[in-house]
């Protein structure tokens, strides 16, 4: 929140998609090599908030080598406390894990792997919102499935903000 609050301004005029590379914290064994997405559901979402707890927002930790989702969208409070651990008081890049991925993706040219790293996240977010919405329906007599224009079921219903590559 702090660093929110000194950088407003440069947070907001920043562009979309920005990344980083940091690496594995070995204090926190749950952390291993993956991507940490964050996307912005597109359009207006009022009313999935009882889906989604920081709604219009999906977080997602995806390891890359099996390609398992550690944190899916409905434990934001896992991945934000990862994020904190891994970046917090980090105010230059790490630029020997940039130089290697860099190298790895061909300075952008081959980004194959985060590609399937990115779809495999997007299909876990909207199976996970179909599952929860349908479970919120049968949850009580409040419950109400989200309008189908609200609801997320493709990689065309995000912006991807930012992602954090862990190495």
């Amino acid at each position: 929140m702090r660093y929110i609050e000194n950088n407003r301004k440069r947070l907001e005029e920043a562009p979309l998609g920005l990344y980083s590379v940091v690496p594995v914290h070995n204090d926190y064994p749950v952390v291993r090599p993956g991507v940490i997405f964050c996307f912005k559901q597109k359009g207006d979402s009022s009313g999935n908030e009882k889906v989604n707890p920081v709604q219009p927002y999906f977080l997602v930790y995806v390891y890359d080598r099996d390609r398992v989702v550690r944190y899916n969208f409905a434990q934001p409070k896992q991945i934000l406390e990862i994020l904190r651990t891994l970046c917090s008081e980090k105010s230059t890049p790490y630029e020997e894990l940039c130089n290697m991925f860099d190298q790895e993706t061909k300075n952008g040219e081959d980004m194959n792997t985060y590609d399937e790293l990115l779809n495999t996240a997007v299909k876990a977010i909207t199976k996970s919102f179909k599952k929860r919405s349908v479970s919120h329906l049968l949850s009580g007599r409040d419950g109400v499935l989200p309008e189908q224009e609200k609801q997320v079921s493709s990689s065309n219903d995000f912006e991807l903000v930012t992602w954090i590559v862990i190495r």
